[in-house]
């Protein structure tokens, strides 16, 4: 009698433990790089990414998500939700950003919709239309930590962006005089 209740209050607190420990939030870390639209345009953003796959491209390490090549932006004061896109993601915290875009693109076009039309063309090697270089070590990226939970029916998952933002800014913007 007394070996039953043993095993009976032995499997209850097996049967707790489980539980609990299944409810147990894990926080997901992750880097992204993203490009933000902050001049008073929108602005074409055309990705020649390193696996182009008929238009598409790996979002992020190993997840199987995939991504359009070509996408439009709105200007900073429009829409906030359409101002920046997440081009990448990689659960690699240490790799710099600009390391990052040079291992997944080849090149990135941009191109404006003000008057001037300016063609920005970032590639390894250099840059022209801007002052500065995404794939440069250079370059200027703004970092912010972000939270976030993705919820399902029975546990969150929280995850950390490490958000690097690579910012298309009016006054970097170069303009060739013919």
């Amino acid at each position: 009698m007394m070996n039953r209740f043993f095993i009976s209050i032995v499997s209850i607190f097996f049967l707790i433990t489980c539980c609990c420990n299944s409810c147990k939030e894990i926080e997901r870390e992750e880097l992204q790089i993203i490009i933000q639209n902050r001049t008073d345009n929108p602005i074409h953003i055309s990705l020649y990414p390193k696996g182009d796959i008929g238009g598409l491209y790996p979002i992020c390490d190993g997840c199987g998500g995939h991504k359009i090549t070509e996408f439009a932006l709105n200007p900073n004061n429009n829409d906030r939700y359409y101002w920046n896109e997440v081009i990448f993601t990689t659960s690699d915290l240490n790799i710099k950003p600009y390391t990052l875009a040079a291992k997944v693109f080849d090149s990135i076009y941009i191109s404006t919709a003000n008057k001037d039309n300016v063609i920005i063309k970032f590639t390894h090697e250099n840059v022209t239309g801007y002052s500065e270089n995404i794939f440069s070590e250079n370059s200027n990226w703004d970092f912010r930590m972000l939270r976030w939970s993705e919820p399902t029916q029975f546990r969150k998952n929280p995850v950390k962006y490490h958000q690097y933002k690579f910012m298309i800014l009016e006054d970097k913007i170069i303009i060739e005089q013919n």
